[in-house]
Order: structure tokens, then C-alpha cells, then sequence
């Protein structure tokens, strides 16, 4: 019987590797029930999810991406549907989809991400500075937890008095704390949104060199994003730019301490870490799933989808796909070529921001394996707490020890 892969329980003891592969091999394309949807269909294998991905004519993203939020959405409308997250940048399809990326795009330009690379080298440094006094912690919320809330609020404009305002927020509208109600979660989001809606409002008056600024005041074809669009897209980037980062930072360092000759090859030779980071995309992949719903009778591996019906894209599934990849459940930070999924596989969807990811990654990784001598993991990484969620993989809680920081 196939797994309730829409139910976050389903995760709680980390990703069903092993059930992944049994669909790999013997339903590529498997029939789910939903509670609310009816049922979908999960994509296991590597070449079916490209196929999906990078087909928008045939695959709508509509009315969101995100598994299961039926009657959860955080940011929903008040009447309870899924006005909020419908309006999300990655719940666009083309051609508005293709518009608005390139208006947002006028912020991400690679001079502006280049620009960051000091300021996220003095927070790094300044975050395990912070612990120096200390011979262990919480790998998430002392480490991985911070870089990416300060690099998106350094990008976007927010005011450090404003901060932690912000990121407490964040954390109750996006995070995956099953013991936040779901009035908890609207009462953040919407006042989420009333400061990101102030935001936009100072910075249409009096613009600054920040991203949100830029955004405000960019054009294409003569139009501009709206006040709306702009406070949405603030929503989604201090979601999205902190949650993947962050995981991918926590699964990916205990990755390495749990493979000590792959970590060593990095210490060895740091030069190589840009290749070891898409390594470890793959392997741990911090976004687990997506969905999208046909907008025509088609087919998925030889499976017929009917119009209107939900697939569910099982990155990590792909991820590890051995008809991809040559010994896909071990690690290997020279693997190349990598055609990994972990940032969407292709397509006009593909991560906005995966080259912040990339630096923020590569930043921080190389600080934590050359600052931190005897660096292990603290307990048995099996009983370590994992977030309650369908999309995104990573741990509440994870102790680390050390010796000595450099």
C-alpha cells in the first residue's frame, strides 16, 4: 500500500527513502487518495519529473505548488481559500509567470547577489564568533537558523531594529511548528504583510539600495509590479530564502559529519566545495516535493492524467534516482555531471534564487568545516526532533559539539 506521501507524519522519521526506490521500480507513477483533492499522482522517477517541470503548457502551477494546503493556507483569504498563496510568484503560470520574473528579476542580478559576499562573510563570522566561549549548540537555531534571515532582510531593506519582529513572523506564518494553530499562523501573516505593505509604500516615496526599492520602481513593457504584488513577493522570499538555506545548511553539514573521508576531501582541497554544495543538494534535497495539475488530458510515464488533475513532483525521489545517478544514496563531492532536482528541475520555475543559495551555502560551509576543530554531531541523529512537514526536509533541533573554535 503506498504511503500517505501528502501527510507530513509520513516524514517524521525523515525522508521514505526506501519506499521512494519501490516506486521507482515498480509504480513510477502512483495513484494517491486526498482528503480534499481526491487523490494525485506521485512522480518517483528522475526523467518523468523533468518532463513535468519544464512543461508549463501542459502543467499549471495553479492555484499553488505547495502540497496539502487545502485548509491550511496561511496566507489564505478570509472565506478560507486559497486566495493568499494563489497569488504567490511560484503559483504564477506564463505568461504572467514570465512577466513578473522579470520584473523581479531586475533585483537579482548577479552584481547585486556578487555584492553580498562580504556582508554574508562578516554575519557568518560573526554568528560563530558568538560561540566561541561555547563547546556546543544547536545547529539549527544558533547557526543555520540566522544567515539566511539576515541575508534576505539585508536584501529587501529591513531596518535591524525591525528584525526580530520579522523574523518571528516568518517563523509562525511559514514555519513547521505543528503547535501553531492555524489563527496563529493567519494573525502573522497578515501582520506580515502589513509591514511588508508599509515597506513598499516608504520605499515607492523615498527609494534605497536595497531590493525592494529596486522592484518598486522596475518596469517591463511599460508595467510595474503592484503594491499587492510587491508585499506578496516579500512574503515569499523571507519564506523561501531563509527555509531552504537553512535546511540545507543543517542536513547538509550532518551529511558530511556522519561521511567524515567526503567532509575531509573538502578540508583537503576548498576549492572543490562549489561541486560538493550541488552534491549535497542532491543528496539531502531541502525542498522535498512540489505539485502542479494538468490543464489537458495528457500522460506521465505511459499513466494517463485526466484535466484537472494534481501530480506531485517527488524531488527527493529524483534525487536519488540510480537510472540518473551512479550510486545514488551515497555521497560523493566530486560528482560530476550533477543534474540534481533540489532547485525545481528546469523550466520557467527554476529557483530564483539559487544563486544566493549557492553563496550563502558556499560561504557558510566553508567557514563552519575551517573554523570548528572536532566538530560532531551531539546524540543519536535518529532521535533528533524533524520539522512537521510534506515540503520541506530538515530538523527542528540538532546538537553539535566541538573543541575549539579558530
Amino acid at each position: 500500500m503506498n504511503l500517505s506521501l501528502h501527510d507530513p507524519t509520513t516524514f517524521g522519521a525523515g525522508v521514505p527513502y526506501d519506499e521512494f526506490r519501490r516506486l521507482r521500480d515498480t509504480d513510477p507513477v502512483s495513484r494517491h487518495t486526498h482528503p480534499t483533492l481526491g487523490s494525485y499522482y506521485a512522480i518517483a522517477r528522475h526523467a518523468d519529473v523533468l518532463a513535468v517541470s519544464r512543461d508549463s503548457h501542459t502543467w499549471s502551477n495553479q492555484p499553488h505548488p505547495i502540497p496539502d494546503i487545502g485548509t491550511t493556507d496561511p496566507v489564505a483569504s478570509g472565506d478560507g481559500s486559497n486566495g493568499g498563496l494563489s497569488e504567490l510568484l511560484i503559483s504564477k503560470d506564463p505568461p504572467e509567470h514570465t512577466k513578473l520574473r522579470k520584473l523581479i528579476n531586475r533585483g537579482f542580478t548577479p552584481r547585486r547577489v556578487a555584492d553580498l559576499t562580504e556582508r554574508i562573510e562578516a554575519r557568518v563570522n560573526a554568528i560563530i564568533d558568538s560561540l566561541r566561549d561555547q563547546r556546543s549548540c544547536d545547529l539549527v537555531t544558533d547557526l543555520a537558523l540566522w544567515l539566511p534571515l539576515h541575508v534576505i532582510a539585508d536584501l529587501v531593506g529591513v531596518p535591524e531594529d525591525d528584525r526580530a519582529h520579522v523574523f518571528e513572523l516568518t517563523e509562525l506564518t511559514f514555519g513547521f511548528d505543528a503547535t501553531v494553530t492555524a489563527e496563529q499562523r493567519g494573525e502573522a501573516a497578515m501582520a506580515m504583510y502589513a509591514y511588508a505593505d508599509g515597506m513598499v509604500r516608504d520605499r515607492l516615496g523615498e527609494p534605497r539600495d536595497d531590493l525592494m526599492s529596486v522592484l518598486a520602481h522596475a518596469e517591463v513593457e511599460g508595467e510595474k509590479l503592484t503594491d499587492f504584488q510587491l508585499a506578496m513577493f516579500f512574503m515569499l522570499l523571507q519564506n523561501a530564502g531563509s527555509e531552504t538555506t537553512r535546511n540545507l545548511i543543517t542536513t547538509g553539514t550532518l551529511a558530511l559529519l556522519q561521511h567524515p573521508d567526503q567532509l575531509q576531501r573538502i578540508r583537503d582541497d576548498v576549492s572543490i566545495l562549489p561541486v560538493a554544495i550541488e552534491e549535497l543538494l542532491r543528496y539531502v534535497t531541502p525542498v522535498m516535493t512540489f505539485m502542479r495539475r494538468a490543464t489537458v488530458d495528457t500522460e506521465v510515464g505511459g499513466v494517463p492524467i485526466k484535466l484537472g488533475e494534481r501530480v506531485m513532483m517527488l524531488y527527493a525521489s529524483a534525487n536519488r534516482d540510480e537510472r540518473a545517478f551512479t550510486e545514488p544514496d551515497s555521497i560523493d563531492v566530486t560528482r560530476t555531471p550533477n543534474e540534481h532536482v533540489a532547485f525545481g528541475a528546469g523550466g520557467p520555475h527554476f529557483c530564483l534564487g539559487a544563486s544566493l543559495a549557492r553563496l550563502e551555502a558556499k560561504i557558510m560551509f566553508e567557514t563552519i568545516l575551517t573554523r570548528f576543530e572536532g566538530l560532531a554531531i551531539d546524540g543519536d541523529l535518529a532521535t533528533f526532533p524533524r520539522v512537521h512537514s510534506n515540503l520541506i526536509d530538515g530538523y527542528a533541533n540538532a546538537p553539535i559539539t566541538w573543541t575549539s573554535i579558530v
